[in-house]
């Protein structure tokens, strides 16, 4: 392999492609990412083995070829380069020469052909979607996906198309659920799949750097995400993902608004004094408005009162302090719409003028 090309369109491709492979690895082979030169492209092509990507920079081939280098070095070493300078790969025995401007490095290699190879399921149910909409949906969902392995089937995100061609994204740790929906308005097949952690944030990450639309399969083993020259596969947690119907609340009597930024604003400074596990906070609901109170152990307090839309009986209630922050810090509305019941029931938290977002939470003893 022997090949030119900007240092600034190689930087992109390895940097995204370097983020898949995992720092700890058993398989040596699996540190490095694979680097094919073919007519006028380099194809570079990363995998941990759950997650893989692949993605094309345009360059000036001499020879084609293919070899496996360390993500992490290729990186570090194309990051330092100078921008201005075009950079040169050329594959040798058992090493790869890079060479820009005054700059020259030589890499040890491993055969391409020990390589894991990116399979892709055909079978899948095929969307079209804006890139910056999924972002969206992830960005607001993401942050309730469980960090316990123990129940794996919690740790990704649930992406789900229903019969009425609604694309929905849905993430709940046992303790809080978020659901994003979303209007297709194309034909898709209805299916039901939970997506890795990994996978869905670097799906996101992709969506981030592309302008249009994106195609995105949903498969029984697999997803596929296609964003420009851009392909990231990822396999599926399998298992079932619970019935989150039964866990958003319906007709609960109470209803409060509240100003969005306010609110985030009095729980900051309320979990200053609140217990540093739980980060417990009481709501109390009333004619008058909301108080927002929280304690700890050493006997510190922290009390205020924020005004509040509510005209239904007073409930007080406990909740953790930073389950709400992060469900208001998903929202980007003004006023935050909260429905609930009673102390022991959950409530449920959106904005009125983005109904498609929506937020449960479990109270908390106090």
């Amino acid at each position: 392999m022997n090949i030119t090309l900007s240092r600034a369109s190689l930087l992109q491709a390895v940097q995204r492609c370097q983020s898949i492979v995992e720092k700890r690895h058993t398989v040596p082979i699996l540190a490095n990412i694979l680097l094919k030169a073919d007519q006028h492209t380099l194809e570079i092509t990363a995998t941990d083995l759950e997650v893989g990507m692949r993605s094309q920079a345009a360059a000036s081939v001499k020879d084609a070829g293919e070899v496996t280098v360390s993500a992490r070095k290729l990186f570090d070493i194309i990051k330092e380069l100078d921008p201005e300078q075009d950079v040169s790969l050329e594959s040798g025995d058992n090493f790869l020469a890079i060479r820009s401007g005054r700059s020259r490095f030589r890499l040890s290699t491993l055969a391409a052909a020990d390589y894991p190879s990116l399979s892709l399921e055909e079978d899948s149910a095929a969307i079209r979607i804006s890139a910056a909409q999924l972002s969206d949906m992830i960005a607001a969902t993401a942050f309730a996906m469980s960090s316990d392995e123990t129940r794996k089937y919690l740790t990704g995100t649930l992406f789900e198309v229903d019969d009425k061609q609604m694309l929905r994204l849905v993430t709940t740790d046992g303790h809080r659920l978020a659901l994003y929906e979303a209007e297709l308005g194309q034909s898709a097949s209805t299916c039901q799949c939970i997506v890795p952690r990994k996978a869905v944030i670097e799906i996101r990450k992709l969506c981030d750097e592309c302008e249009d639309e994106v195609s995105l399969y949903l498969g029984e083993r697999q997803i596929r995400l296609e964003a420009g020259s851009n392909v990231l596969t990822s396999k599926l947690i399998d298992a079932r993902f619970p019935v989150y119907q039964d866990v958003i609340p319906s007709g609960n009597p109470g209803h409060a608004s509240v100003v969005r930024a306010e609110f985030d604003q009095v729980l900051r400074r309320s979990m200053i004094v609140a217990n540093e596990f739980t980060h417990d906070i009481r709501l109390a609901f009333s004619d008058s408005g909301l108080d927002i109170s929280a304690h700890n152990t050493e006997q510190e307090e922290a009390e205020e009162h924020l005004a509040a839309d509510y005209n239904a009986q007073e409930v007080v209630i406990g909740f953790n302090g930073r389950y709400l922050r992060d469900a208001l810090g998903a929202m980007r509305s003004a006023s935050v719409h909260l429905e609930l019941k009673d102390e022991l029931s959950p409530v449920l938290i959106y904005a009125e003028d983005h109904p498609e977002a929506r937020y449960v939470i479990m109270p908390m003893r106090i």
